[in-house]
């Protein structure tokens, strides 16, 4: 951890000294290509079509961190699916599936070994054809594009990206390249490219933060599920998101089939770390289940 608080330090005052550059597009495809050349090859990149990468996670919820497995599956050009199990209580597990198919929102969870008198409620998904439900599937598009962009160097096409020259980041531990990443509606992140490895070493954008809110019950009558799932929707529209800056941090690059991926990732939301991604295993274009990306 002490670790990766000195690396978001470093990068952290990259972004204060930000230099606008004024070279535009064929300085930003330039920078992209020789990024893309220290991954191993734009030819080898190009080829990657599905990735799937399985790992640990850990995640700040208010005053603990809560531990994990982690799966994301991606099928280029318009599907993504995280899975993550954590274990926030005892043996209980909450299994969390989020994402986008196409058109279709991903949003799925479930509890497992709760045990008798144990009820774990998280967030009720978005009621079909409301605004809430076109927000977050634009916001999982979003996620889609920016994994691909920090691990792929590539632009979906689900969801075309435009690249321009950013300038360059310095601080006192070195310097960094930056690529402006724009796309439809409101979308927008900076890409920041390590000036010594040409790899990149982190993405910055605005967005809403990550909400997970866990509530138990023990004893008593059980509880009644309409209920439960009208207070948590009350809730949530009490407490509407707010866009905050978040950090993607990417390093421990390996090499995977002769491309390299990155196989830490943290992400920290205004300055503080609230998750890390650690992955044991990185797979090229698997042979997905048929149902991999229905959210079941």
């Amino acid at each position: 951890m002490q670790r990766l608080m000195v690396s978001f330090v470093s990068l952290g005052m990259m972004l204060g000294s930000l230099l606008a550059g004024a070279e535009g597009d064929t300085k930003a495809a330039a920078l992209l290509d020789q990024a893309r050349a220290a991954l191993g090859g734009g030819s080898k990149l190009s080829k990657v079509q599905g990735l799937s990468a399985t790992g640990t996670l850990a995640r700040e919820m208010g005053d603990r961190q809560v531990t994990g497995e982690l799966t994301i599956d991606v099928q280029l050009p318009d599907k993504m699916v995280r899975t993550d199990s954590m274990s926030p209580m005892g043996d209980a597990t909450i299994v969390l599936i989020s994402g986008v198919n196409g058109e279709t929102l991903i949003r799925n969870s479930k509890t497992l070994n709760a045990g008798p008198g144990l009820m774990v409620r998280t967030p009720a998904p978005p009621a079909a054809g409301s605004d809430a439900e076109t927000q977050a599937l634009r916001a999982a598009r979003a996620d889609l594009a920016r994994f691909a962009v920090a691990f792929l160097l590539t632009s979906p096409a689900s969801m075309p990206l435009e690249f321009t020259d950013g300038g360059v980041a310095e601080s006192p531990d070195g310097t960094a390249d930056v690529v402006n990443v724009k796309g439809s509606g409101s979308f927008a992140a900076r890409l920041f490219i390590d000036k010594s490895s040409h790899r990149p070493l982190m993405l910055s954008y605005q967005g809403v933060a990550p909400r997970m809110v866990v509530q138990t019950m023990r004893g008593g009558p059980a509880p009644d599920p309409a209920a439960a799932e009208r207070h948590a929707n009350e809730g949530a529209a009490a407490q509407p998101p707010q866009a905050v800056d978040i950090q993607m941090f990417l390093d421990d690059y390996r090499p995977v089939d002769g491309v390299m991926f990155p196989h830490h990732v943290s992400r920290s939301v205004d300055g503080k770390t609230t998750e890390e991604w650690t992955f044991k295993t990185i797979k090229i274009n698997p042979a997905f289940r048929p149902d991999a990306f229905s959210g079941k």
